[in-house]
């Protein structure tokens, strides 16, 4: 999957091992980027040492439920990236035991608006149909209006309102969901 952007080719394709530092660097801008402004410099700090670290993503690279694609440019530097999973840790009510979830899905300034977002959804949906026909879920910044609208025109749908920690600063979180085709979660 290509997409062609200042004068750049853009490569979606699955994150190898090598990619950790990069991921990780990629990871921790990105969400400074968006997020960085609402946090003290101490959580910030915590909480990327903790989720964005090259050791964070070696973890999920390692794990054989969890699946990460990235998106780089011709000379190789990344500009995107995707993580999805089988199974979740977020808090679902009920069984939880045949679910997906969606867990990040960055992309950094300079390519916002080339379409990446919207290409590496597909390829985790892809990915994540290939385990058949199951709930997804994710979730998503309660005032991130865009990325809840983006949310919602792949049929995600809100499901509770619950928290998210970056250090010790408790974020107002949405638990998105997406029904299996029996409508069931």
């Amino acid at each position: 999957m290509t997409q062609a952007h200042s004068s750049k080719e853009l490569i979606i394709e699955r994150a190898e091992w090598q990619d950790a530092p990069a991921l990780a660097e990629l990871g921790a801008k990105t969400f400074t980027d968006k997020f960085g402004h609402l946090y003290s410099a101490e959580n910030l700090s915590r909480f990327l040492a903790e989720s964005h670290s090259q050791a964070a993503y070696e973890a999920l690279l390692s794990d054989a439920d969890t699946a990460l694609w990235v998106s780089r440019d011709s000379d190789g530097k990344l500009a995107a990236y995707a993580v999805a999973a089988r199974g979740t840790s977020l808090p679902i009510d009920g069984d939880a035991s045949g679910a997906m979830e969606i867990k990040r899905l960055y992309v950094d300034q300079t390519y916002q608006g080339a379409g990446l977002g919207r290409q590496l959804m597909d390829v985790m949906l892809a990915w994540i149909s290939e385990a058949g026909d199951r709930p997804i879920y994710l979730s998503v910044y309660k005032y991130n209006d865009g990325a809840q609208r983006f949310y919602q025109r792949y049929g995600f749908s809100e499901v509770k309102e619950i928290t998210f920690l970056v250090g010790d600063h408790v974020d107002p979180e949405l638990l998105y969901g997406r029904p299996d085709s029996a409508g069931d979660f």
